[in-house]
């Protein structure tokens, strides 16, 4: 759900209404009554094979380009200095009266073509709710409900990548929200239930299915709290769960290397927001932070099938960003972030970067990123990274 629908306080409407031309009336003065009757009945005229408007789908693209300069080499996975890292495609329109649908579509050199989201959205549920049907955005953390071309940053948090995904983490189920203040601040609470989590690993190969049993299904909640602390600025509080069964390695025994194992992922996020309405289009100021703490269950209850040695059962991370508007179309910005490195037990690989932004228009961007990754056990490197992203056909909102 985009921010208008989520947040009225906050939302910006822009309406317009046409007319159609009229008739001439006095080219009708000498015709009898029963001719203009039927003139001013009759439909206007449709060109002959003409499309129902109402049956073509918003149609949008999105293209997102990288450019990567470090000194060392290439840090992109598929080994490219200047590459388009994705095209996604959209499809969204209203079913019919009950369900609304959408659709994007990921193109990429490197993973080929893929479903990145397909829901239908139930719109008229009783008691407000909101529900999804198909696979969306994990509602874990701020950032993972974000596509990745939407971001503040040219990346995800080195903690997302590391306990979600590079491209965060999408799941295939159900879905259903549900906003409401009955504390006098708006608060929305989200629950899922989905097939499974993230991708299956192609190496590993459980005796059954992760999901036989309902226990093996991924569920989650999230709730989120705003306040409007004034005029010009207002704060989101937000903590999530998602926990679920996923492929740990274990001991080969014929075709099958692993078993289902629990692993439960928790996350707190606060996102304060200032735009003083005198210079809302000057001037802004966003500071935002999340921490996600993963727990890897050891409980193995398979005797034939027992687990590998593991080096960390349980990860850490956190990152902090803040950005500066200096101009109509210009920002600044900054991030720290600290991930666990569960090949070193615990210690923790860090990345201090900054960003350049410029928007020449709601259409496009561009992102300038230099970054200093300090792994651990390994030197430090630098990172310089450029990004261009357009959009192309109707401009949705982004998440709030």
């Amino acid at each position: 759900m985009n921010a208008t629908a989520r947040f009225p306080l906050l939302a910006l409407a822009i309406a317009g209404a046409g007319f159609l031309p009229l008739t001439e009336a006095a080219a009708q003065q000498r015709t009898t009554g029963s001719l203009a009757r039927a003139s001013r009945s009759a439909p206007p005229p449709q060109p002959q094979g003409a499309p129902n408007a109402r049956l073509i789908p918003d149609i949008s693209l999105v293209g997102d380009l990288i450019a990567d300069l470090s000194p060392d080499g290439t840090t992109q996975e598929d080994g490219t200095r200047l590459g388009v890292r994705e095209v996604e495609l959209a499809l969204q329109a209203a079913v019919d009266p009950t369900f609304r649908g959408d659709v994007f579509f990921g193109f990429s050199d490197a993973e080929g073509v893929g479903i990145e989201q397909a829901f239908l959205t139930a719109t008229s549920l009783p008691w407000h709710l909101e529900m999804r049907l198909g696979r969306f955005l994990a509602p874990i953390g701020k950032q993972n409900t974000t596509h990745r071309h939407d971001l503040h940053t040219v990346d995800h948090s080195l903690v997302v990548q590391r306990l979600l995904g590079e491209e965060g983490l999408k799941s295939t189920g159900v879905y259903l929200a549900r906003i409401f203040a009955p504390l006098g601040f708006f608060q929305e609470v989200i629950v899922t239930a989905t097939e499974r989590l993230g991708e299956a690993p192609e190496d590993l190969v459980t005796e059954e299915p992760t999901s036989r049993d309902l226990d093996g299904l991924a569920y989650s909640a999230r709730l989120r709290n705003y306040w409007d602390l004034s005029d010009a600025a207002n704060l989101e509080i937000s903590g999530s769960v998602l926990t679920g069964r996923k492929e740990r390695a274990a001991v080969p025994l014929g075709d099958v290397n692993a078993v289902p194992m629990r692993q439960t992922t928790f996350g707190v996020d606060a996102t304060f927001r200032w735009r003083p309405p005198q210079q809302g289009l000057y001037r802004s100021f966003i500071l935002q932070g999340e921490l996600l703490a993963q727990q890897n269950s050891n409980d193995n209850t398979s005797s034939v099938y027992p687990l590998k040695p593991a080096t960390l059962d349980n990860l850490m991370g956190y990152y902090l960003f803040g950005r500066y508007q200096v101009s109509r179309r210009g920002y600044l910005g900054a991030r720290f972030d600290s991930v666990d490195d569960p090949e070193f037990d615990g210690a923790q690989t860090t990345a201090v970067s900054g960003y350049w932004q410029f928007y020449p228009s709601e259409f496009s961007k561009i992102v300038g990123k230099f970054e200093r990754v300090s792994p651990t056990g390994q030197p430090a490197f630098n990172r310089f990274v450029l990004q261009a992203t357009f959009a192309l056909g109707p401009h949705k909102p982004h998440p709030f």
